[in-house]
């Protein structure tokens, strides 16, 4: 699902929102009906829920009826807050021009349709707008997480003591969806029952515009997911071997979708690149870790590829400086220190600003906290639409969070792998950290390397080149591949990495 969230001008925190919901209504058009229409959603819903439409407008401008241009050819659907009040418009697109849903303000805090919490103790909780108006049309008692936004523990409260059918998607992103839900809900002590969609249907409005007897063939899903949690602990996997086969069919064809690092040798070694999953770059202090990761970041940042590079250690006009060095091929140190001409550095700044479109620098302090950066990162992924790649400079820089006082230095090293190692399940993306080791050690600590599914060990070469510094990368763990040693030069009078 391709999602955008823009911040607007302050001047849209005093939009009535009430006021041009309504302005939306009187634009509804037979194209935006007959939209709704192949969606399988009745006029009578569109009225219900106060469904509008924007034709489209040249420019943008805010005053209380009209946003310009900013919903342009896009059904247009408020959310509310539990008492009632309209708190955000998100806008369709109906000719699937990208991003397909596009929120104005982007609040992730509520859920769509409370009133079926207040009227049922039982509620399907599934994966977008459309979703619930489908079953509402139905009759039956629906919610979801507007479509700009995630399932988390702060909605937990509102499902207390219901009995809670969770079907968010018909792909692997919805599938690892459903069942993390599940569990924050049954930790929560909910009777919980995920159900499994058709293999050919997307999700719940899917099947509703294609079923004969959507219904029926829904409420009969629902009986299936029931009777299966109830035989759950003695049930053979036959179910999710089907899961399984499609898994692997996708990478005999080739269509898992590897990130690649720019080394061709370690992307042999990752099966295309890197994956969901937490990397660990190991080395000595001033070896090179942050020279390799933000060579890795602009390489995968140019190929269109989101990333998010989270530094304690280096400001963000350092990790510039690198980057304008390996553009111009002259060392870091001419950057750093003002010794290039202003010139060749202007337009070395517009190479890199193909790099910087799709990047993100997060300079931190020892007062940033790892909460405070998973929400960045979770504000920047509604901004992209999509779930970028994460590097985190380094782990010994990120302070431990509250209660870890009595922790020894490996144990809280440990708790921060495990919740990097925990984010990128959550957002399925790879998150790659540096960590440094100390004078003597040859590998990271056992139970630091325990959360990672890749360690790489940055160690200096035995070979003698001239001008440039052998390295050697070795892969001492490999989750679900083979170890190797991959020989690198650093060339310093040009900021590069070879192999």
């Amino acid at each position: 699902m391709s999602i955008d969230h823009k911040r607007l001008a302050p001047t849209l925190a005093a939009v009535d929102l009430d006021s041009l919901l309504t302005y939306y209504q009187k634009q509804m058009r037979e194209e935006a009906y007959l939209y709704l229409h192949r969606r399988g959603i009745t006029e009578d819903t569109a009225q219900t829920y106060r469904i509008g439409f924007e034709i489209g407008k040249i420019g943008f401008y805010v005053d209380q009826n009209q946003l310009g241009d900013y919903f342009e050819h896009r059904v247009i659907i408020p959310v509310r807050n539990y008492d009632g009040e309209i708190v955000d418009l998100i806008g369709r697109s109906i000719d699937n021009k990208e991003p397909k849903y596009k929120a104005l303000y982007g609040l992730d805090q509520f859920l769509f349709n409370y009133q079926a919490l207040e009227e049922s103790d039982e509620v399907i909780l599934c994966n977008g707008i459309f979703d619930v108006l489908s079953l509402t049309q139905a009759k039956v008692p629906s919610v979801c997480v507007p479509d700009n936004g995630v399932f988390k523990e702060h909605h937990l409260a509102l499902f207390t003591g219901k009995r809670v059918y969770i079907c968010m998607g018909n792909d692997d992103s919805g599938r690892r969806e459903s069942v993390r839900i599940e569990a924050l809900l049954r930790e929560q002590g909910n009777e919980t029952y995920i159900i499994s969609l058709p293999e050919t249907i997307r999700d719940i409005n899917d099947l509703f515009v294609r079923a004969q007897n959507p219904v029926e063939a829904f409420l009969g899903l629902v009986q299936q997911s029931v009777e299966e949690a109830m035989l759950a602990p003695v049930a053979p996997d036959n179910k999710n071997s089907t899961v399984y086969l499609e898994e692997y069919m996708k990478r005999f064809r080739g269509q898992v979708a590897s990130i690649r690092t720019g080394f061709a040798k370690l992307d042999n070694l990752l099966f295309g690149g890197f994956g969901s999953g937490l990397y660990l770059l190991a080395g000595a202090g001033a070896i090179g870790k942050s020279m390799l990761l933000k060579q890795m970041a602009d390489h995968i940042a140019l190929e269109e590829t989101p990333v998010i590079y989270v530094s304690w250690d280096m400001t963000n006009f350092e990790l510039w400086s690198r980057s304008i060095a390996r553009i111009l091929g002259v060392e870091p140190q001419k950057v750093l220190g003002g010794k290039v001409d202003p010139e060749q550095v202007a337009e070395a700044n517009k190479q890199y600003g193909r790099i910087s479109k799709m990047l993100w620098m997060l300079e931190c302090t020892m007062n940033t906290t790892l909460d405070q950066v998973a929400a960045s990162i979770e504000r920047i992924a509604l901004i992209v639409g999509k779930e970028p790649v994460i590097f985190i400079d380094h782990l010994q820089r990120i302070p431990a969070g509250e209660g870890a006082a009595a922790l020894t230095w490996q144990q809280q090293q440990a708790a921060i792998a495990y919740t990097l190692k925990q984010w990128s399940r959550e957002w399925d993306c790879p998150i790659i950290a540096a960590t440094a080791l100390e004078l003597g050690q040859g590998n990271v600590p056992d139970r630091v390397q325990a959360s990672a599914d890749v360690v790489m060990i940055m160690q200096p070469g035995q070979a003698e080149v001239a001008d440039a510094q052998a390295i050697s990368l070795a892969l001492t763990k490999n989750r679900n591949g083979t170890t190797g040693n991959i020989p690198l030069l650093f060339h310093n009078d040009r900021a590069l990495f070879t192999e």
